[in-house]
């Protein structure tokens, strides 16, 4: 199997859980993963973050990660 071929067999699987980021002033971040696994290594990520004041990349304001969920999509 080549490289091309094995990149597509993965893009092709479908999203199966997703990680929800929740901020302080009520605005929420999701990141759609590929399997439980794969989604809860991403939170683990996110959870460090739980009570950090950060900067966020878009608006450029300061903003607090209150809480992280990891969902089945349905």
């Amino acid at each position: 199997m080549n490289i091309e071929a094995f990149l597509a067999e993965q893009l092709a699987r479908p999203m199966t859980h997703r990680v929800v980021t929740t901020y302080d002033d009520g605005a929420t971040k999701n990141h759609d993963t590929r399997g439980v696994a794969q989604a809860e290594n991403w939170a683990i990520g996110e959870r460090r973050k739980i009570g950090r004041s950060l900067v966020d990349r878009e608006t450029g304001k300061t903003v607090r990660v209150v809480s992280v969920e990891v969902a089945p999509l349905v």
